[in-house]
């Protein structure tokens, strides 16, 4: 599609990706709105409600497969719809919703049987993509350093406490989604393994457990050729940016990520609705920040907070900060010019 005629409302709004709730499209008639007139980038879709308790947006493989083909028609400027399919605890598909269940990352790294692996990862890129899911929050490249780590050691999500062998694994699992044409986004950069607090509850600050061998994943990968996207965890050190976590740090982004490892794909931010992030600063703050940082695209899982008004408070956020030269039009349009390239080698594959 031709990028020219876009306004600046829908280039800003490409940086933004929303959950919301409903199984169909037609009760979420705001969303269709927003959709319709090219002012959402992306979806990532939930299997439960946490504020409700209750099914959010997946019921059955025929269910969800209607909402995200209904998802993408309606939207004007082609769509990305995400989920987190890991394998193990964190798979929104699985058995209660009539979808298999894959073994965790911890599993397989046990297994250690990378033809094994393939085939467990190809099985989940294939049911995306004849889903019409385009992009998967997963592989977590997270190293097992401390075991009484919550967030992904203990809920299996690590392959390995070897960054080459965790490294081994992801790139069977970024080349099978490739496969089936899904985007692949490796977290939570700068490493989450060390830590002993969990971001989506408490600030993160892994000053004094980080180590560097935690870039060593992304630093394979992006060697390799084939990471394309990398989400940015709400990871706190002091000695690398005294004032931010890495999702909101130009020093983690820009310098450490872009520069020093070469990463040229796209950045997402961790849901920005965290406790650790939203305990600390404000919507308008978390938005400013992030883009200054130099994320790609901001996720708002709008799960506890929920507001059907987050696309529309998000333009008029950056608006502003564009009339008080606080970001500049060219900052946008670099993100939204890689946004649009990947959606479109979606489209042409």
């Amino acid at each position: 599609m031709s990028t020219n005629s876009l306004t600046l409302e829908q280039k800003i709004c490409q940086l933004l990706m929303i959950g919301f709730r409903g199984t169909e499209l037609k009760d979420c008639r705001w969303l269709e709105d927003y959709l319709e007139n090219g002012l959402l980038g992306g979806v990532i879709l939930f299997e439960k409600d946490l504020a409700t308790n209750s099914i959010r947006n997946i019921q059955s493989p025929e269910q969800l497969k209607k909402l995200t083909k209904d998802l993408s028609a309606a939207s004007k400027i082609p769509l990305f719809i995400a989920i987190d399919q890991e394998g193990g605890k964190v798979s929104r598909l699985n058995s209660r919703n009539g979808f298999e269940d894959y073994p965790s990352h911890a599993e397989l790294g046990q297994i250690n049987d990378e033809k094994t692996a393939r085939i467990v990862f190809s099985k989940i890129a294939e049911a995306l993509h004849n889903l019409g899911i385009n992009v998967n929050f997963a592989p977590v490249v997270d190293l097992a350093i401390n075991p009484e780590n919550k967030v992904v050691v203990q809920n299996n999500r690590c392959f390995s406490a070897d960054p080459i062998e965790v490294a081994k694994f992801a790139r069977n699992f970024i080349e099978a989604h490739k496969e089936f044409n899904v985007i692949s986004v490796a977290k939570h950069f700068p490493g989450h393994g060390s830590s002993h607090h969990d971001s989506h509850f408490d600030w993160t600050d892994v000053t004094n457990t980080w180590r560097s061998l935690e870039l060593k994943p992304y630093e394979i990968l992006n060697g390799d050729a084939i990471l394309n996207g990398v989400m940015v965890g709400h990871i706190y050190n002091k000695n690398f940016d005294p004032n931010f976590p890495a999702s909101l740090s130009h020093i983690w982004i820009e310098e450490i990520l872009r520069k020093q490892i070469g990463f040229a794909g796209l950045v997402f931010t961790d849901d920005l609705q965290m406790k650790s992030i939203s305990n600390n600063f404000s919507f308008e703050e978390a938005v400013e920040l992030a883009l200054l940082a130099g994320n790609d695209i901001l996720l708002f899982a709008n799960q506890i907070d929920y507001s059907e008004d987050l696309p529309h408070k998000f333009i008029q956020i950056v608006l502003e900060l564009i009339k008080q030269n606080k970001i500049s039009i060219e900052r946008i349009n670099n993100s939204f010019e890689r946004i649009m390239y990947y959606k479109n080698q979606i489209m042409l594959n």
